[in-house]
């Protein structure tokens, strides 16, 4: 009788023990569900602000001895200038400018609205770190959404970039920057500009993405 008990018992215990063990693994395997997919739905943005461009110099990237130059002017408001710059601009990039045969430069052209132009002002802190191209990246990224270039987001999109963001809103607070988006225009006229995105080759051809590529291998004589 004892005997029968005893292998009762034994039994009993073996049972709450396979079941602990079925709620570890059920509570292991949410867990883990729960990681994958906020890793799924946080990753992109995270490996964004990882983005490193080499060479970079404010608003310019590559070797400033290339033998072409490519400007491109472009609008954070403008949807074709965000369709390139998440598209096609990396490829770019990757061919001519990581290879040294061009030395690229972008200038934004603000609209009139007080956020545009608290946008621009951005542009210019965050070159002023020599990581505006990271901060490009958010600025297209919230480009559309509502109080996309408020301050409070501009701040945020500088601490994601990797800003110093103490710097980075000295710089906003002194306005120091805040009218030098009218040079930028300037030059915009004196390239000839009749919409964005457009590309000044060389100072010389100004161009469309359409054709920017045949045009910089003219330029390289092939």
């Amino acid at each position: 009788m004892n005997n029968t008990k005893s292998k009762r018992e034994i039994l009993r215990q073996k049972r709450k023990e396979q079941k602990r063990k079925r709620t570890i693994a059920f509570i292991i395997v949410v867990v883990i569900a729960i990681i994958l997919f906020s890793s799924a739905a946080f990753l992109p943005k995270l490996l964004m602000g990882k983005t490193k461009y080499e060479n970079t110099n404010g608003f310019s990237i590559g070797d400033p001895d290339a033998p072409v130059t490519v400007t491109e002017f472009s609008s954070y408001s403008c949807g074709h200038c965000k369709n390139y710059s998440e598209t096609y601009e990396s490829n770019f990039v990757a061919t001519y400018v990581d290879t040294g045969l061009v030395y690229f430069t972008y200038i934004n052209l603000p609209n009139s609205s007080e956020e545009s132009l608290a946008a621009a002002e951005a542009s210019y802190c965050a070159a002023e770190q020599n990581l505006f191209f990271e901060y490009k990246e958010y600025l297209f990224t919230y480009s559309g959404s509502d109080n996309g270039f408020s301050e409070s987001n501009l701040i945020s999109y500088a601490a994601s970039a990797g800003l110093d963001v103490d710097q980075f809103q000295a710089c906003m607070d002194s306005d120091l920057y805040a009218d030098a988006y009218l040079d930028d225009y300037e030059y915009a006229t004196y390239a000839g500009l009749t919409g964005t995105p457009s590309f000044f080759v060389n100072d010389t051809s100004l161009v469309y993405s359409s054709t920017l590529y045949e045009t910089i291998e003219a330029y390289l004589g092939n």
